[in-house]
């Protein structure tokens, strides 16, 4: 039986991208050198036959070829129109680009950093989020940033909001309630900000608050807001945690609230994600989690406590390439780090089909309407032609 591989030349244009010394790949996310010792989340390179698709927990810190980089910003659309689910981002990043998010329509949750400094132009438009939380420090949401969410229920901004631009939640139906921490009605410049939308309701820091904002053009329509001060929350919230992966145990939140999320007195989140991702150390670490509107009336906290149940295999973890393997038109398409490994793949019989050294590329000649287990190192992986 004849193969006919396409592997070299894939593994070319590969070395070509990273031997630009600008562009590389580390466990399913490829990253941009922005400096010597920093990188930004980039989109997948056209070249790469793979896409972002379900969960991911950005790290703030990458390792490749002999350095530490810091990961301090997304690219602009370096997710836009990918299939990515949850998204977690680290405190590390300051700045995330125009489109970096849009119309990734399977999104639904996303945490963003603490230190952002804008809601950048059309940064989650067209996703499925449910909920967010902006976090304190940003001033500007830019025009269309969340256009066209459908499903967006429930925005937290924080009290340094000052403006929100041209189209910023136009399009988003099922918009129910608005927490602003902002004791002054942040401008509303441009129109369409929020066209076609009405029972919204506004929830800002007190009465006082409420005066100023029924003044104002914009948030003092009647027929599109319904204005009133923040209230003291009650709220009875799970604790539920469970294991993710050998190196993140997950927490279910919810309950369309933020949550400040806290490592002794350190502040590391403040999310509306249905999920929040905690880390396997090698010591026992303790989280506390507060529900919150972002206005300083916190309710009754959760404490949880994350074991070192899977820390033995943690480093191992990190080192360890994660090679994607994709089946598509006959073409098994592999790609990810996987050089010096080989590459076996057999038919649900055990029967071999192929063997040979690893690299990324494309694999074809197999016989069409049957299912292979396709084994690249230790991952494994069962796919239909």
């Amino acid at each position: 039986m004849k193969f006919i591989s396409k592997l070299l030349l894939l593994l070319t244009a590969v070395i070509t991208v990273n031997a630009n010394a600008d562009t590389f790949s580390a466990s399913g996310i490829f990253y941009k050198t922005t400096g010597a010792s920093t990188v930004a989340v980039a989109a997948v390179p056209q070249n790469v036959n793979t896409i972002y698709k379900g969960i991911y927990i950005i790290p703030e810190q990458v390792y490749y070829d002999g350095v530490n980089y810091k990961v301090t910003s997304i690219a602009d659309s370096a997710f836009c129109h990918s299939l990515a689910t949850e998204v977690q981002l680290p405190n590390s990043v300051t700045a995330i680009g125009k489109f970096a998010f849009a119309y990734d329509e399977d999104l639904n949750s996303i945490t963003l950093p603490l230190h952002l400094k804008q809601v950048s132009q059309s940064m989650l438009a067209g996703t499925n989020l449910v909920n967010i939380a902006v976090p304190e420090g940003v001033k500007v949401i830019d025009q269309g940033a969340f256009q066209s969410c459908g499903q967006l229920h429930t925005v937290l901004l924080p009290s340094t909001t000052t403006t929100i631009q041209a189209y910023g939640f136009n399009n988003c139906h099922n918009l129910y309630e608005i927490y602003c921490a902002a004791p002054t009605p942040p401008t509303a410049t441009g129109w369409a900000i929020f066209l076609g939308l009405s029972n919204i309701d506004v929830i800002v820091p007190d009465d006082e608050a409420v005066a100023a904002y029924a003044k104002d053009p914009v948030w003092g329509n009647d027929s599109t807001f319904r204005l009133y001060p923040n209230e003291d929350l009650s709220v009875t919230m799970s604790n539920a945690l469970e294991q993710y992966n050998d190196s993140y145990m997950r927490l279910d939140l919810g309950n369309n609230l933020g949550y400040k999320i806290y490592a002794g007195d350190d502040l590391i989140a403040y999310t509306a994600a249905d999920h929040y991702y905690l880390p396997i150390t090698a010591q026992p670490t303790q989280y506390t989690i507060y529900p919150t509107t972002g206005m300083g009336n916190d309710a009754d906290p959760i404490t949880v406590t994350v074991q070192p149940t899977a820390a033995p295999q943690i480093e191992e973890d990190l080192n360890e390439w994660k090679p994607v393997i994709l089946a598509r038109d006959g073409v098994i398409y592999i790609t990810g780090d996987n050089h010096g490994t080989w590459t076996r793949i057999y038919d649900c019989y055990g029967q071999l089909y192929y063997e040979r050294p690893s690299n990324d590329g494309e694999i074809e000649g197999l016989p069409r309407n049957k299912v292979y287990i396709v084994v690249v190192g230790k991952t494994v992986k069962k796919v239909f032609l």
